[in-house]
């Protein structure tokens, strides 16, 4: 039962799927983000679909499917950061409301860090802790300090991702420290535009 419970968070924890709670969220509580629909469903399109796509992909790209977990790792990794950079090129050429070029500038600078980080230092920082961190950084600058509990939704992922040996607390730790980090930053730095 604990494994099957820790393969269930972790499936729902992936950044794909949590980008699909976030813009949902974000988009029932304040549509005037995205300016209407349309960029509701680009959104999705870049931050969820095409990155989620990784998990299909694999097992029709021989390259990676014979790599196993390992595989599968790196193209999520791949077609993440394809999403991310697609998506923040799309909202910037046709002028996407400044909340959703925020949303794709944040998942594309914490995505880059990570991978930047796992491929330079060889570390491998928890993709999962960062796509949950991040996110949750972005939903209480959407929705106020009042949301500061989302950061609790953490707590699951750890435990998920320690029982099944996935990842050390430390992973984990540096996992969300780049996501939360990254969108922060990228916060920041669109409040000074």
């Amino acid at each position: 039962m604990k494994n099957k419970v820790c393969k269930f968070i972790s499936v729902i924890s992936v950044a794909p799927i949590i980008s699909l709670f976030v813009l949902t969220a974000i988009y029932l509580h304040d549509r005037s983000v995205f300016g209407g629909v349309l960029w509701y469903g680009i959104s999705i399109v870049f931050l969820t679909i095409l990155p989620i796509s990784a998990y299909l992909l694999e097992h029709i790209l021989p390259a990676y499917k014979t790599q196993g977990r390992k595989g599968e790792r790196k193209l999520a990794f791949v077609m993440c950061i394809a999403g991310y950079v697609l998506g923040t090129i799309v909202g910037l050429l046709f002028h996407a409301p400044q909340g959703i070029q925020l949303l794709f500038v944040s998942y594309l600078v914490s995505g880059g860090l990570l991978a930047l980080i796992n491929s330079l230092i060889k570390f491998k920082a928890s993709g999962h802790a960062c796509g949950v961190a991040g996110p949750c950084v972005a939903l209480i600058y959407f929705f106020g300090l009042k949301t500061w509990y989302v950061i609790l939704l953490l707590i699951p992922v750890f435990w998920a991702r320690i029982a099944m040996g996935r990842h050390t607390f430390k992973e984990l730790i540096s996992g969300a420290m780049i996501g939360a980090t990254g969108t922060l930053l990228t916060i920041l730095l669109f409040m000074h535009l």
